[in-house]
């Protein structure tokens, strides 16, 4: 039987949601669940590049199952979240009796779904804990969310349709090739037409990301828990403002937390003193190296627009190479870019 790092990472979220959802805060389960957890981050990782081929997918699989694995730690061992009770006991009694199966469904479903709620709230949305630098939800009501939601899809399906319908298979054998990846190997050969396709081949991937973070939100949580991870488009001038921030927002509250139980716990730095302080900058630094910020709150308005045309200039000529393989196959007429999840699971099943 061969275990794809896909179902490794879908075992590895069954449990963390079981554990949060279903375990008190100081239940022996909790420390246990690091014993499967670690057995299925360590299977990803030894397989995923054999299995996707492509580093850049292997990588977002071997990230995303090391950073579940911070998270239990961080919010199941360190931080103790757990169910909240209720907030009186409640005695059953005579005909209360009968309805007593119908509470235990809905207590069910309340623990599974505040555990995928706290499995994928890495920024502690809604909690005194919540990290820096969120942006405020526009609309706190559901439906103006879902109305604003679906003009932008609207809006992005015919910007994608427009993108698709001017793809030139001719034009992209030509520019979505390994050869066009570097960048400073040939400067003197970049052309206006490389940086045009460029930009129009990056914008799409950024259109469905949002549109996928954005159908996700509405799955399982309130208005109040769809911040997005991005701020106004009038901060992109500034990496830290564009992608730090994005980063930061996922990592931090982990990383303070593994951070103080090892400055505290492990190190015994005394409290209050400036050595413990010191600690966790170093510890935090050390597992998430946040050189990225930059003294960038100065520069002028038209440092800023140069700065910004940088950025989206960057942006627009990497992340082709990240989806290369995906543009090179699509721009040869081939539509097996993309593989589905259903399709590797039943796939997974039938080698069973």
């Amino acid at each position: 039987m061969f275990l794809s790092p896909i179902s490794s990472m879908v075992l590895e979220t069954i449990v963390v949601v079981l554990t949060l959802g279903f375990t008190p805060a100081q239940s022996a389960l909790r420390a246990g669940a690091l014993a499967p957890l670690s057995l299925c981050v360590g299977h990803c990782l030894s397989t995923t590049l054999e299995y996707f081929v492509r580093t850049p997918w292997a990588l977002l699989a071997g990230g995303y199952s090391v950073m579940l694995l911070f998270h239990l730690i961080d919010i199941d061992l360190l931080s103790r979240w757990e169910f909240p009770k209720p907030s009186r006991a409640v005695t059953l009694t005579g005909s209360e009796h009968m309805s007593s199966r119908g509470t235990s469904d809905s207590t069910r479903t309340a623990r599974l779904r505040y555990g995928v709620s706290a499995c994928f709230n890495a920024r502690c949305i809604g909690t005194p804990e919540q990290v820096r630098n969120i942006p405020k939800p526009l609309n706190q009501k559901r439906a103006a969310f879902l109305h604003e939601a679906a003009r932008f899809v609207t809006l992005s399906y015919i910007s994608l349709d427009v993108l698709g319908s001017m793809g030139d298979p001719e034009v992209g054998s030509r520019f979505l090739v390994a050869s066009r990846v570097p960048f400073f190997r040939r400067l003197s050969d970049i052309t206006a037409e490389d940086m045009v396709i460029r930009v129009f081949s990056a914008a799409p991937s950024g259109v469905r990301l949002v549109c996928n973070q954005g159908g996700f939100y509405i799955l399982f949580a309130f208005p109040q828990a769809w911040p997005s991870f991005y701020g106004s488009l009038s901060e992109a001038y500034s990496i830290r403002r564009l992608w730090s921030r994005v980063w930061h927002q996922s990592i931090t509250h982990k990383f303070r937390a593994i951070a103080r139980f090892v400055a505290e716990d492990v190190l015994g730095l005394p409290p209050n003193a400036l050595v413990r302080q010191y600690g966790h900058i170093l510890v935090y630094v050390f597992m998430s190296a946040c050189a990225v910020l930059l003294l960038s709150d100065m520069v002028s308005r038209a440092e800023r627009v140069s700065e910004f045309l940088w950025n989206e200039g960057l942006l627009a000529w990497s992340l082709p190479a990240h989806v290369y393989p995906m543009l090179y196959r699509f721009s040869m007429g081939l539509n097996d870019s993309v593989v589905l999840v259903s399709n590797s699971w039943f796939s997974w099943r039938d080698d069973i």
